[in-house]
């Protein structure tokens, strides 16, 4: 008498079928997730300043911008300049490659004073460049003579109330683009190339103003 088979059952074809698909599901929305977290990672820095009091957008300084700046700290004869809301770090960079002077940079974005510093090394300039992550409000002005801005007109005010309670003396302010509030400035440069519309191809230089001097002892003209 044949005996009964002891093979097992093979598994069900549609089984299988429905495990892999789940597996492959499953790495696919792990994947997915990891590149939506990177990607909000990187965007962040960028959209946060939209929701801050002032809102920098970065747009980096173009050559003609950099050309007037070169020419006033080369006038000013500035040693050490800090540049706030440093962004790519173009302004340092070229400072102190084309002038050989020590450059400060403080800007937010974390992403960008990273990228900053690698643009720096792979300019040579990276011992004369420093890149810190900050608010340029809260930035140390000590021992700088010149400080260079390319921001919007809205933080201006707010800029000037720094800069009299924090620039030595003797240091100037370099605004690119844009003038400051109130103060009086010592020269005023524009580019022969212009922009449509308001040029900002432009650059003013300040020192403290009357008042500030007045309160914290006078420094030369």
């Amino acid at each position: 008498m044949a005996s009964a088979s002891s093979d097992p059952a093979p598994p069900a074809s549609g089984a299988s079928a429905d495990a892999d698909a789940s597996g492959a599901g499953s790495s696919f929305l792990v994947v997915g997730g990891l590149g939506v977290a990177a990607l909000h990672a990187v965007a962040l820095p960028f959209l946060l300043p939209a929701l801050r009091k002032h809102c920098l957008p970065y747009v980096a300084a173009n050559a003609e911008q950099m050309e007037l700046l070169t020419a006033a700290a080369r006038r000013r004869n500035l040693r050490r300049v800090v540049d706030l809301g440093s962004g790519d770090g173009v302004v340092c960079v070229e400072l102190s490659r084309r002038l050989g002077i020590v450059t400060v940079g403080h800007e937010l974005n974390p992403w960008l004073v990273w990228y900053s510093r690698l643009r720096a090394r792979a300019a040579g300039v990276h011992h004369l460049c420093t890149f810190h992550r900050g608010d340029m409000f809260d930035a140390d002005l000590t021992g700088a003579d010149g400080v260079a801005l390319f921001v919007v007109p809205a933080m201006m005010a707010d800029l000037e109330a720094k800069f009299a309670r924090d620039l030595d003396v003797d240091a100037v302010v370099l605004a690119a683009r844009f003038p400051l509030a109130t103060w009086a400035e010592f020269d005023h440069d524009e580019h022969a190339v212009r922009s449509r519309g308001y040029n900002v191809n432009q650059l003013w230089t300040y020192g403290l103003d009357p008042a500030a001097r007045a309160l914290r002892g006078q420094g030369k003209p």
